[in-house]
């Protein structure tokens, strides 16, 4: 033990490892111990980067994002420059490392504090619009139309209901799969005409749908509920892609079956569509908070495996 050199707090006692002061001296250079091992920056690396996770992932995920898609979207880009700022910060100081500026040859926990960052930026962007397009969006769509019940599809046309996003048909409304078709594109597009009773109708306007569930060239759909007995309902279809290929296979329909589909509507096919579709809001939150939880157990399972990789690198 001696007293500290210049440049330390007045009466500081230093511990060199060991060595007595005259050796150290003769070597020219101080033999500094082991330091404490600081939690902050560790606490640091830990949340910081779980709440930036946490907020990109709220708002591609949820309403703010439907309402507000432009704000929304340059709030969650201003974030990734702040992001870039640090990764800035943290290459500079890597570069003076390089040009010796630094004696010693630390491990940079600002560039590990960048790296988890940029991840917690790009997992929450892609698992909130994964999450966004798969069950909220849907949610928030048929939020904004309306729904019908004891609907007689052989009664009421598909232009009478263009503002409908579920639909309770009235009892004795089946699937007509023996007009059923599919259109062939990278994935089958298949469609069943929604009926009532047994004479043909006017115009077939309510199709149930789905994807991958026929052959294409038979009149074989099975897609999901085809023949449950207690589905008498439909949730709209909102994607205008998939719709564009549905349509295709209306038309098919209509030339092999010769048959008139004047205004087609497209639904999946439901037992209670009604508690379906709040079900799409109950699944999407639960995703949010299953990955919340996730993540600050992943993130912190990086910082220890830092913490252990950088203590055999250099001290800390």
């Amino acid at each position: 033990m001696m007293q500290a050199p210049a440049g330390y707090g007045n009466g500081d006692i230093i511990d060199y490892g060991g060595l007595h002061d005259d050796a150290a001296l003769r070597k020219g250079f101080w033999v500094p111990s082991r330091r404490r091992l600081n939690w902050v920056p560790l606490a640091v690396c830990w949340l910081c980067p779980w709440v930036l996770f946490v907020v990109v992932y709220t708002l591609c995920a949820f309403s703010f994002r439907y309402t507000q898609p432009t704000l929304c979207q340059a709030i969650v880009f201003s974030l990734l420059a702040g992001v870039l700022c640090v990764g800035v910060r943290a290459i500079a100081g890597r570069l003076q490392l390089f040009k010796g500026h630094h004696p010693e040859r630390e491990p940079s926990w600002l560039f590990f504090f960048f790296v988890s960052l940029v991840v917690a930026w790009a997992l929450g962007f892609k698992l909130g619009t994964d999450n966004y397009r798969t069950y909220m969006a849907p949610y928030y769509d048929l939020g904004m139309m309306n729904n019908y019940t004891m609907v007689y599809p052989n009664r009421l046309k598909g232009s009478q209901l263009m503002d409908a996003g579920i639909v309770e048909f009235a009892p004795g409304t089946r699937l007509d799969v023996k007009k059923s078709m599919g259109f062939k594109n990278k994935e089958l597009f298949c469609v069943a005409p929604i009926t009532f009773g047994a004479s043909p109708l006017e115009s077939y306007d309510f199709w149930a749908v789905g994807t991958d569930c026929c052959s294409g060239n038979q009149a074989d759909f099975h897609c999901l509920n085809y023949n449950n007995p207690e589905a008498s309902g439909g949730i709209r279809l909102m994607s205008s892609w998939d719709r564009a290929y549905y349509r295709l296979a209306v038309q098919q329909a209509e030339a092999f079956y010769n048959i008139k589909a004047n205004h087609p509507l497209f639904f999946t096919w439901s037992v209670h569509p009604s508690t379906k579709a709040e079900k799409m809001k109950e699944d999407g939150h639960a995703a949010w908070l299953a990955w919340v939880a996730s993540y600050l157990i992943i993130q912190l399972f990086a910082v220890l495996v830092a913490t252990m990789i950088f203590s055999r690198i250099g001290s800390f």
